[in-house]
């Protein structure tokens, strides 16, 4: 995802990086102290959103805004600004969002997790696949797990969504009731996870693996799903949720539900067009 902040106001412009690389890690962002900067930013590259400040010399945040949609229509803009008296003529420009400084973390990233025009970034950084094939890429290529289970496990912990799982939690869903002894159990784990972090570290995003007090998650804000994506007209996900997976089988159960709810008896069971994003939860 490419991003531009425009403010005449270093200090404003520090924070709002600061904010946006805590949301946004995989974010390009750049940075522009006056409108004509940023104009000319979005010539020379693609920019999906447009942080602007609005009362700044020369060129203002509102007119700036209407310059960009001239230059790309589908730009995102989301004004950051003192002073709340522009919000009418803002939606009028129909953005993405109006802030009030300083920008508060949760507001940016619900921002950025409802874009008036959603950004596709599958092909950025890391992207799970969840439902069909379970698959995982960086940069559009593929992830090769040494071992299925190391993979399961990575499947397991994106599953719960950054909340961690134990190491005994984690051998109960990956062997049930197997005659594996528990002591081989966990020798057997630590290899899995030695194999998954090694395959992490050679994709260059190994930090997405974290491990405290004997327990282990994903760092959710560094990870792009396919429910992460906005759904389009005739773009449609074929497959069920973890497919490959029996412990996610009462999600898919419930999953079911949920959209014989939403959308009648006869709508595809387990089926679903993109839509349900990774960073707001799956909430079954």
């Amino acid at each position: 995802m490419n991003i531009v902040i425009v403010d005449d106001e270093p200090t404003a412009l520090d924070h709002l990086e600061a904010v946006l690389a805590s949301v946004a890690p995989d974010a390009k962002v750049t940075r522009a102290d006056r409108a004509e900067a940023a104009l000319r930013v979005c010539r020379e590259k693609k920019i999906d959103v447009a942080f602007l400040d609005i009362v700044m010399p020369g060129m203002d945040g509102l007119s700036l805004a209407k310059a960009l949609k001239e230059i790309r229509e589908r730009t995102n803009i989301v004004f950051v600004t003192n002073h709340h008296q522009y919000a009418i003529e803002a939606l009028r420009l129909f953005v993405s969002g109006y802030i009030l400084k300083p920008a508060p973390e949760d507001e940016v990233r619900e921002v950025l997790e409802h874009l008036r025009y959603p950004v596709d970034r599958r092909c950025r950084g890391l992207f799970v696949r969840c439902f069909g094939n379970f698959e995982v890429f960086y940069d559009g290529r593929p992830l090769h797990f040494g071992r299925r289970k190391a993979k399961e496990l990575f499947a397991y912990l994106l599953d719960r969504q950054g909340t961690p799982a134990t190491t005994e939690e984690i051998c109960a869903v990956l062997w049930g009731d197997s005659d594996y002894a528990e002591e081989k159990r966990k020798n057997y784990m630590h290899h899995l996870v030695r194999e998954l972090r090694h395959t992490l570290e050679a994709a260059g995003c190994a930090q997405v693996l974290c491990h405290s007090y004997n327990a282990y998650s994903l760092d959710m804000r560094q990870i792009n799903c396919d429910f992460d994506i906005p759904p389009m007209a005739g773009d449609f996900l074929r497959g069920e949720y973890m497919e490959p997976y029996e412990w996610a089988e009462s999600k898919r159960g419930m999953m079911f539900l949920k959209n014989t709810e939403a959308h009648g008896e006869h709508c595809q069971p387990l089926r679903r067009p993109f839509g349900i994003t990774c960073r707001a939860k799956i909430n079954v």
